[in-house]
């Protein structure tokens, strides 16, 4: 779960315009690219008129590209095509379309149940990402925006790592774990035996990891192989959770993500 605080919602500050926080170079990255994957096989300066930049330009994007495997070459011809990388990333946005595509009425139905925020999250690295959420229209709630990120060892977010590789299990508890609040488990092996309990479990109840405010109970998203591949959160305030009403919550989690997975696994 992001790191979120329970402020009112009249109170946030105002976004500044996109805008202001586009960056030129990457703009232009990605028009390369989005014009590589529209047409393959075109050269240099036919995708430098297309992106509206110089070919010195086009050619160092280009050649950024191809060096991280997003772009290649064929026998060094002077041609482009999509690489390895830009495949596989198509690969996953497909699968996130359709777990969004799933997941979007199931946290309406959830969110209204119980009137707190409900978000989905999915793993990338060593990290936890939002992809989607319904937020409560409560005056004082927590926000969670789809992009947000947060340490996969923190929170709710240990769901997706009780049931990521073996190997990537390894890399985070023999790393640095870094703490978010007094709550936060930074001991490897007190947060191994938590990973075990929430295995063994099949859910997870978070209070004051990942904001000392906040208490969160998630549940795991299946695809149809049975393998994890996101977790559904309802988080809330900490001060207006009583126990009966984190049990709903953690009902209401279990619920909607085995009915996510279902939808998942539905032909069609």
């Amino acid at each position: 779960m992001p790191k979120q605080t329970a402020i009112p919602a009249d109170a946030e500050t105002a976004a500044k315009p996109a805008q202001d926080y586009t960056v030129a170079a990457v703009e232009q990255a990605l028009k390369l690219l989005a014009q590589v994957g529209e047409t393959p096989g075109r050269g240099l300066s036919e995708l430098a008129r297309a992106a509206g930049c110089t070919k010195p330009r086009a050619y160092r994007l280009l050649q950024t590209m191809e060096a991280s495997g997003f772009l290649m070459r064929r026998a060094q011809e002077p041609r482009y095509w999509l690489g390895f990388r830009a495949l596989q990333l198509a690969g996953r946005a497909g699968g996130q379309v359709d777990l969004v595509g799933a997941a979007t009425p199931v946290l309406a139905r959830i969110g209204a149940a119980c009137d707190e925020t409900v978000q989905v999250r999915v793993r990338e690295g060593t990290e936890s990402v939002c992809v989607a959420a319904w937020e409560t229209p409560r005056i004082v709630r927590f926000h969670a925006a789809p992009g947000n990120r947060a340490p996969i060892h923190v929170g709710s977010s240990k769901l997706l790592l009780a049931y990521a590789p073996a190997r990537l299990q390894q890399s985070v508890l023999g790393g640095e774990l870094v703490a978010r609040t007094p709550q936060t488990l930074t001991d490897p092996g007190k947060l191994a035996a938590e990973l075990t309990r929430i295995r063994a479990q099949g859910s997870c109840v978070s209070k004051g990891e990942n904001d000392p405010e906040a208490v969160a109970a998630g549940a795991p998203i299946h695809d149809p192989s049975g393998e994890v591949i996101a977790v559904l959160v309802v988080a809330a305030p900490l001060a207006r959770v009583p126990r009966a009403k984190l049990q709903q919550m953690q009902a209401l989690a279990i619920e909607g993500a085995a009915e996510i997975s279902r939808a998942l696994a539905a032909p069609g």
